[in-house]
């Protein structure tokens, strides 16, 4: 149901709702990929520029990839005064590099998009020697979710877009990392993968969670009646009570060196 094309007409809410990443997650990059100033770095699928901010206020040499003109707008606006920013309208499966160009290739929360058989191939051809490729992920919007009101929210869903109710379970994201690493040892090219886990929680307004809710892709599958439906219901419950919802994060963030 999803469809990557959606998020050009969801950036503002994606940029307001959106959830970003601890800052160990960044310093365990850095450490891991040992980066000093001036290192050049590729993200694949910048979005509003959540992660990108991190490398670029720290000045490295960083290219932004987006695969729609609103999206390279949004970024070129957002870093105009920064000189080590680029941005680039394209995919990663099309972007044009010659090899052995970056000293880190990144992409958070968007590598799913990307087949792996083509995407890992390509990043450690682009990497140079000992670069690090590192790809890290949500997990709150699709493990199953574990509080009071979360899980009301998710009867919501369950009477208006049933086929939005496809959370995996708690058991089944702890396989996940063994899918994730297998995933990037295809073809055997890098060296053995490294993992971490970052835990926190965030708590939202009725007005923000509305927009974190519209900036999933597959939210934009079903019927605007049952968008509104969804959206209404929801904000009547978490204003009904105290008008905050707390979401519980997880960022599992995945590495490996060329």
């Amino acid at each position: 149901m999803e469809n990557k094309d959606v998020f050009r007409t969801i950036i503002d809410d994606y940029a307001a709702a959106r959830p970003g990443y601890p800052p160990e997650l960044y310093r365990d990059i850095v450490e891991f990929a040992a980066l000093r100033e001036g290192a050049k770095i590729l993200e694949i699928g910048a979005g509003p520029g959540q992660a990108t901010e991190y490398f670029v206020q720290n000045r490295y040499d960083l290219t932004a990839l987006e695969i729609s003109e609103e999206q390279v707008r949004f970024l070129k606006s957002r870093f105009s005064r920064h000189q080590n920013f680029h941005c680039a309208c394209s995919a990663f499966e099309d972007y044009a590099c010659a090899g052995e160009t970056y000293d880190l290739i990144f992409s958070a929360t968007a590598f799913h998009w990307i087949g792996p058989e083509v995407g890992y191939p390509k990043a450690y051809y682009l990497l140079r020697q000992n670069g690090v490729m590192a790809v890290f992920w949500h997990l709150a919007s699709i493990v199953a979710p574990g509080t009071e009101m979360l899980r009301h929210v998710r009867d919501i869903y369950r009477v208006y877009a049933p086929e939005l109710d496809d959370y995996i379970s708690r058991e089944e994201a702890q396989e996940l990392p063994l899918h994730r690493i297998a995933q990037m040892q295809t073809g055997g090219l890098f060296q053995t993968p490294v993992s971490r886990v970052y835990r926190w929680n965030d708590e939202y307004d009725t007005a923000r969670y509305l927009k974190l809710m519209n900036s999933y892709s597959d939210f934009h599958a079903v019927s605007r009646e049952a968008r509104t439906a969804i959206l209404g219901n929801a904000a009547a419950y978490i204003d009904d009570n105290g008008g905050r919802i707390m979401i519980p994060q997880e960022v599992r963030l995945y590495m490996a060196k060329k």
